[in-house]
């Protein structure tokens, strides 16, 4: 009978060894509650990447601005593009040495005086290339007979003619606006008023010459 109880006893307590061992390996991976699912949402959320509508505001502007850097108005740092009926001539003119120099002397004017010496210099710089252009362009005016030929010589008369009418004008209207950026705008654009002349001069050069070379060197 003893060894009978003692059996039993120990068949008893192998059951419930048994059936604890069991339920701990059934617990090992804890069930995920609703607050952890939450926060998982939350993390795969925010690598979501930003939209247009996600960015703060000020952040678009400045998108804006950098994939539109170039205003109406005249300024010191980017230039103007030049757009002209060739698309070809555009792409060449835009790697023009000066206004690579021109951007890059741009970074180093701080005050309101770097900037009016900046746009001094390069307004000399574009008068000189007017020269050249208009030198070299009248070789083939010379022998072109074409009526392109007597207008273009007609269009050059009339614009040095008015020259320094346009630049009164373009200091007077810089003045009328007054502060202290007046004087650093009208010297912006007096040679943006050059570097267009310029710009169209050489356009008219392309159509004879697609290899011609400008006057300035960056290398000088």
């Amino acid at each position: 009978m003893k060894k009978t109880g003692l059996l039993l006893t120990l068949i008893f307590l192998f059951t419930l060894f048994s059936a604890g061992c069991f339920r701990q390996e059934g617990s090992s991976i804890p069930p995920v509650s609703s607050q952890q699912t939450v926060s998982s949402q939350t993390a795969v959320s925010s690598m979501k990447p930003q939209t247009a509508s996600s960015v703060p505001a000020d952040s678009q502007a400045a998108v804006s601005a950098e994939s539109n850097p170039h205003s109406s108005e005249s300024q010191v740092g980017p230039v103007i593009p030049i757009q002209t009926d060739s698309e070809k001539y555009n792409v060449l003119f835009k790697k023009n040495p000066i206004d690579a120099e021109y951007i890059k002397e741009s970074k180093t004017a701080i005050s309101t005086v770097d900037m009016i010496n900046l746009s001094d210099k390069f307004a000399n710089v574009w008068q000189k290339e007017i020269e050249h252009a208009y030198s070299e362009l009248e070789k083939y005016l010379k022998t072109d007979s074409s009526y392109n030929a007597k207008k273009l010589e007609a269009e050059q008369k009339k614009w040095e003619d008015g020259k320094d009418a346009a630049i009164r004008l373009i200091g007077q209207e810089a003045q009328s606006t007054g502060g202290t950026m007046a004087q650093v705008d009208a010297t912006s654009k007096v040679m943006d008023f050059y570097r267009s002349r310029a710009a169209q001069i050489y356009r008219e050069l392309y159509n004879y010459d697609q290899n011609f070379s400008y006057a300035y060197s960056d290398k000088k």
